[in-house]
């Protein structure tokens, strides 16, 4: 599946190992790629670098996915931005689901992260009161 345009894209992830082999076969499909290990670095990097899509791990230390995606969706520069949620837990849903535009299952294929990705990139923004 090639990307039309070339999206930014933020990985979240405490896996070093799956955040780097995301980060290296996203940049192959011609995404641009930055990571981050936890939620509180994530919302650093927001604050200093504008990105079309977060892709963000449910447990993780300092601060998990659910509460970056809360932290997110109250700012006013990242409230549209599409969140991707990730989870190895085979039953969770995440306490508040209403903050993401997908939730990915883990272990997931590439076909399905790079549809999930364009599915989210090619849908209008969210409004402050649209939630999906």
């Amino acid at each position: 599946m090639s990307v039309p345009t070339r999206h930014s894209l933020l990985i979240v992830d405490d896996e070093f190992g799956l955040a780097e082999m995301l980060c290296e076969m996203l940049s192959e499909y011609g995404y641009e790629v930055s990571l981050a290990i936890n939620g509180r670095l994530a919302l650093d990097m927001l604050g200093e670098k504008k990105v079309d899509l977060v892709v963000t791990d449910m447990m993780m230390p300092v601060m998990d996915g659910v509460e970056l995606a809360t932290a997110m969706r109250s700012s006013e520069t990242h409230r549209s931005t599409p969140i991707v949620m990730m989870t190895s837990l085979p039953s969770a849903i995440p306490r508040r689901y209403d903050l993401f535009d997908a939730i990915l299952r883990k272990p997931f294929t590439p076909e399905l992260l790079l549809k999930t990705l364009h599915s989210c990139l090619a849908t209008e923004p969210r409004t402050s009161t649209e939630h999906r």
